[in-house]
This record gives C-alpha cells, sequence and structure tokens, in this order.
C-alpha cells in the first residue's frame, strides 16, 4: 500500500471504531498498519521525528493506550529495555517471541481462539480478550548456540 492509502485506510479503521481521526491518530496507526516490527513507543516517536511529523512522546503515548482499548492494537511484549511492543491487531494472529534477542514474528492463525472458546464453556467467565504468545529461540539464535 501506498502512503496515502495507507493514510486513507487508518482514517477509515478510526471512524470504525468511533475514534476521532486526527492527523497524528492517522500518522500512527498507518505506520502500525505497515509495520512488522513491533514498534515500542520511542521506536514510534523517532520513526515520527525521521518523518518530519511534529508528534510528541505524549502524544504517542496517549495515541497508543486509546487505540488499545479499542482493540486495534495490542501490546505485545517487553523488549530487553524494558520497553512495551506494539502490534497492530486486524486478524486474530499470535506471536512467536525469541527468548534471547527479543525477535517477534507474527502466526497468522486463528486456531487459538479455540482455548479462549473452551475457557469460556468450563467456566462463568464472561471472556472479554485473550492473548497467546509463544516462546523460544529464533533460528538465528539457535545457531549461535
Amino acid at each position: 500500500m501506498k502512503d496515502q492509502e495507507v493514510l486513507v485506510a487508518a482514517a477509515q479503521k478510526l471512524k470504525q471504531h468511533e475514534i476521532k481521526a486526527t492527523p497524528q491518530r492517522q500518522i500512527i496507526l498507518a505506520y502500525l498498519m505497515r509495520s512488522t516490527e513491533h514498534p515500542s513507543i520511542n521506536m514510534i516517536h523517532q520513526y515520527l521525528k525521521k518523518q518530519d511529523h511534529k508528534v510528541s512522546l505524549a502524544t504517542v503515548y496517549n495515541t497508543l493506550e486509546l487505540l488499545a482499548k479499542h482493540d486495534l492494537v495490542v501490546e505485545v511484549a517487553l523488549d530487553s529495555a524494558g520497553h512495551v511492543r506494539y502490534d497492530y491487531f486486524d486478524q486474530p494472529h499470535y506471536h512467536l517471541i525469541c527468548l534471547n534477542c527479543g525477535k517477534i514474528e507474527d502466526v497468522f492463525d486463528d486456531s487459538y481462539l479455540a482455548l479462549e472458546k473452551l475457557a469460556q464453556k468450563q467456566s462463568a467467565y464472561r471472556i472479554i480478550s485473550s492473548r497467546y504468545d509463544v516462546y523460544g529461540l529464533c533460528p538465528e539464535c539457535q545457531a549461535k548456540e
């Protein structure tokens, strides 16, 4: 997708979730829609600065908090510096997370949602959301052993 197309798609997603589509929110969501890095708040802020967007760190933080509240993004994991990483969540998937280097990969398979249904069936819980992360060593870190 081209930059303008992603910005339009981001604006549409925000409106679908009844979130005011400010330019800052559009830019942040568009970046997450394209990113495969699972960026931290600081990574997003640095990217925006390099692109000459005048967005404060507080705006990035508040926007991510809002997007997470509306299930547009999810908090994935903490990186080695203790920063939360974020992921655009447009379709069900889970994450493979390397315990050594912190690499995060998406696995687009919604079979883990069966666990959510099972938990709801076997308990009195009303399930709000669920997340499934798999931890291990990536092929690159295994090769270094």
